[in-house]
């Protein structure tokens, strides 16, 4: 690897923290790259580390991408201050780690959203059987039949 593609590969770290702490997309981070090395990130060859598998939703949270593709640097951004991005950015440069293929799951908040799923149908449930609670009432049974002659 030469230097260009070193700085290439900074450029685009610093561009995903960047985009990652002003809560933007992952194609936000793109633009910025873009920007500041003047290249399209999906035409550099060899492709650099950590960056989105292809067929990738561009418009998705950088903050969702970075979670679910980039698990130690997710964990690292969500406990650091921004001050020590700059550290971030050197160890990075240094490293060999680069998008898990695999999505990671997190079991917990999965529970959760499921969970939240149920409750909202088991509410839903219960106001349809509220408003529903006379349809099945025969008031022919609580009057009782007319005793009543008709006068002519």
């Amino acid at each position: 690897m030469d230097l260009q593609d070193t700085s290439d590969q900074k450029n685009w770290d610093a561009a995903l923290i960047n985009t990652w702490r002003r809560a933007g997309s992952v194609l936000d981070a793109m633009v910025l790259f873009t920007a500041i090395s003047g290249k399209n990130l999906v035409d550099i060859d060899p492709p650099l580390k950590r960056t989105p598998p292809v067929p990738y939703p561009w418009k998705i949270g950088a903050r969702v991408f970075v979670a679910n593709h980039l698990s130690k640097i997710s964990k690292r951004l969500w406990e650091q201050t921004p001050d020590k991005d700059i550290l971030l950015l050197r160890k990075l440069e240094t490293s060999s780690y680069d998008t898990e293929t695999d999505r990671i799951e997190d079991n917990e908040l999965a529970n959760e959203r499921n969970q939240f799923g149920r409750n909202t149908k088991k509410v839903a449930m219960s106001a349809l059987e509220y408003s529903n609670r006379n349809q099945a009432t025969n008031w022919g049974v609580n009057k009782g039949p007319s005793n009543t002659k008709r006068r002519r």
